[in-house]
């Protein structure tokens, strides 16, 4: 095979209209955000069609996400998780593999987004968002702009 002068070729994305954010692309972190909306709208005990709707939205609308596989086997598998190990356990396994804090504030606002997508916010999503606050290692203030950038 003949050597070639120039970039290694995985150096050329960026010449192909691809972008810093897609390249970042983690699928461990990624099915941890899917995970974790899908707890989040099972906070209430049940999951409406416009929660598992936004769920979809949240993962086709971002580089992040869009990669991470069948949403629908992801879902059927973290309700299992749920119902194995309890709401808090699993939150707190999925929030602990999300190191990049572009995971970690991408997951507030998919389950911030995912909780209020039926217009109903009773105590039980309130709680298990500010538990998924705390296990994120957001502080109020990044809570309050991540809750603003979730209604845009």
């Amino acid at each position: 095979m003949k050597e070639t002068n120039g970039p290694p070729p995985w150096t050329w994305a960026p010449l192909f209209g691809h972008n810093d954010r897609m390249d970042r692309f983690d699928p461990v972190q990624a099915l941890r955000v899917v995970q974790l909306m899908v707890l989040s709208a099972w906070a209430d005990g049940h999951v409406e069609g416009s929660e598992a709707l936004a769920i979809q939205r949240q993962v086709a609308g971002s580089p992040l996400l869009e990669r991470v596989g069948v949403v629908s086997e992801i879902g059927r598998d973290a309700r299992k998780w749920l119902l194995a190990e309890g709401m808090d356990a699993c939150l707190a396994a999925a929030a602990k593999e999300l190191k990049d804090a572009d995971y970690r504030e991408l997951a507030f606002k998919c389950c911030a987004r995912v909780m209020g997508a039926d217009r109903v916010f009773p105590l039980q999503e309130e709680s298990v968002l500010g538990r998924v606050q705390q296990l994120l290692g957001l502080s109020d203030a990044d809570a309050a702009r991540l809750l603003v950038l979730a209604t845009k």
